[in-house]
């Protein structure tokens, strides 16, 4: 997702430890460690699928990588699907991460969400994020960021604003 991984202003979390490119902090983003209403913005590009196990892509060498292409066994990204093994664990993920992003997000904070249609619709993953508005739905037409024919979109999301916590303008 993101071509640039060195700036200062971006903290990185991933549980995965074997990643070619090592996360900033190692966390769970269904517990994070930060301190409420601290993110402008939060990108969440979460597991799109479940009960398979991408992480032989992980361990491999260059070798074996190259080897691997010239041979046509498929060779794919690292996804994160080892960490949603049934449906159910799927719905929690998101459940969950959804109510740590709304706790670690300043009121007039941004969630960006990457969903691929592969298992849920964007509107049933939308259905799970309950306390947030949708400002922003963009479909992904790029088939280098897409699988196959499953759908891919960028969402924007912000919180929704609690009736106590409104300004009216005079």
């Amino acid at each position: 997702m993101w071509k640039h991984k060195t700036s200062d202003s971006i903290i990185y979390i991933d549980l995965e430890r074997k990643l070619k490119h090592k996360p900033t902090i190692f966390a769970d983003n269904t517990n994070t460690p930060f301190l409420s209403s601290s993110f402008d913005t939060i990108f969440f590009d979460p597991p799109h699928d479940y009960g398979r196990d991408d992480s032989d892509i992980l361990g491999m060498s260059r070798i074996q990588k190259k080897y691997a292409k010239k041979t046509e066994k498929r060779l794919h990204s690292y996804y994160g699907w080892k960490y949603v093994p049934t449906r159910v664990e799927m719905i929690k993920l998101l459940y969950n991460a959804q109510k740590e992003f709304h706790r670690i997000l300043k009121n007039d904070g941004l969630l960006w969400l990457k969903w691929c249609e592969l298992k849920f619709t964007i509107d049933r993953v939308l259905a799970i994020f309950h306390e947030w508005t949708e400002l922003l739905r963009v479909p992904v037409t790029s088939t280098s960021h897409t699988m196959g024919q499953a759908q891919t979109y960028w969402i924007c999301l912000t919180k929704e604003k609690r009736e106590d916590t409104q300004t009216e303008l005079g």
